[in-house]
């Protein structure tokens, strides 16, 4: 095992005593302990302390063979060891999150403070999302599946920057301007604007239709930019389809549209990207892709829906294992395409384009607790390597608070 993993494992495993200390105090019982995060305060003044660990392992094979590695066709790892700190006094708040299963290359997942002007409006600057994408926004703790989908590639890493978020009872809106990467560079790959808004036409009980729509402009881009797709597996390192780097000055405009759904056991999840780049060397090329998944709870569960904030919530299970229950089981599907043909390589052919189908079980035993296992197939429909194809299996456990 590696040492970030070691790092991880001790970053989860150390809270165990603490929270089981906390359970002598209070009417709580231990298990009710042992399922929330450390908090010191009150519900104005408050420092929440919250581990998150993910164990991925998998197998994968392809045609032809050396489209995956040996290394990656039997693999697993300790994909995120992240500890969350939240603290809150008054109206001001942030979020420190550090990731010590990947220290060397993304310490820092996020770093923001925020000023709550009223209850529709907050202000927060720092390390953060930016407001483009319902999955990069949910995040890995409410993802629906366990990998995004291919569009992922077109849709807009986390920045430093400054962001106003506002919400009301169907709708929120999201803008700011941002930088680059904290962990690269944060001050020095020009400057993107993002806004996103979401509606909620239907918001009946916990049933809810969501709308969404994303601009973004990145300007006057230093980092070189690339984008590939994938095959339904961090583990393996394959990208099917890719684009050689624009580099040089290079501009960037992205649109994102969102449809999702949340209807009693069901929950339906779409996005569609199209992004535009321009780069002095490189040329330019218009890119798409989008994603389109279903799931339904097998159990008495649903997943809920935050209309201020225009994402789905994490599921917390109606009849949990702790509570003598079996947890929240549920099971889906998905079909992925990504479309990067109108992008020259070197070599004079064109990037091409890959389309994948995901089929995935998650249960969830717990609140903090949640077991995936996934098949992705995934096939090279036009380019230099058409007809290529990788399957790609992923088990994955989870401790999230």
């Amino acid at each position: 095992m590696s040492n970030r993993a070691l790092i991880a494992a001790a970053t989860a495993l150390a809270f165990l005593p603490a929270i089981e200390a906390r359970a002598e105090d209070g009417a709580a019982s231990l298990v009710q302990r042992l399922e929330s995060p450390i908090e010191i305060g009150d519900s104005e003044h408050f420092l929440r302390l919250s581990p998150f660990v993910q164990f991925d392992g998998g197998w994968a094979s392809s045609r032809p063979d050396d489209l995956v590695s040996p290394e990656d066709r039997r693999n697993g790892e300790i994909r995120r060891g992240r500890l969350y700190a939240d603290f809150g006094y008054g109206d001001l708040g942030g979020r420190l999150t550090l990731d010590f299963a990947n220290w060397q290359d993304a310490a820092v997942t996020y770093a923001y403070l925020n000023y709550e002007i009223s209850e529709a409006l907050t202000v927060q600057a720092g390390y953060q999302d930016v407001p483009f994408s319902l999955q990069n926004l949910m995040g890995s703790r409410s993802a629906t599946f366990a990998e995004d989908g291919l569009n992922a590639t077109l849709q807009l890493a986390d920045a430093v920057g400054v962001a106003a978020l506002a919400g009301g009872e169907r709708w929120s809106f999201q803008t700011g301007v941002f930088g680059g990467d904290i962990n690269a560079q944060p001050f020095d790959d020009g400057v993107t604007l993002a806004s996103r808004a979401t509606y909620a036409p239907y918001l009946e009980g916990e049933d809810a239709v969501h709308l969404g729509l994303a601009v973004a402009a990145g300007i006057d881009r230093r980092e070189p930019l690339s984008f590939s797709g994938g095959v339904g597996s961090d583990l393996v390192s394959a990208s099917p389809v890719s684009t050689d780097d624009f580099a040089g000055s290079s501009n960037l405009v992205s649109v994102n549209a969102e449809l999702a759904a949340t209807l009693g056991r069901f929950t339906l999840q779409s996005e569609y990207t199209v992004s535009r780049v321009d780069a002095s060397r490189g040329g330019e090329a218009t890119l798409q892709g989008g994603y389109l998944s279903a799931l339904v709870f097998l159990t008495e569960d649903h997943r809920r829906y935050d209309a201020k904030g225009g994402q789905f919530e994490r599921v917390k299970p109606a009849h949990s294992l702790s509570d003598g229950g079996i947890g929240a089981f549920e099971i889906g599907a998905r079909l992925d395409a990504l479309d990067l043909t109108d992008a020259r390589l070197q070599s004079g052919g064109k990037a091409g384009a890959e389309v994948a189908g995901t089929a995935i079980l998650n249960w969830y035993p717990t609140d903090i607790l949640r077991f995936t296992a996934s098949h992705t197939y995934t096939r090279v429909t036009s380019g230099e390597d058409r007809g290529d194809h990788v399957n790609a299996t992923l088990l994955r456990a989870a401790i999230i608070y």
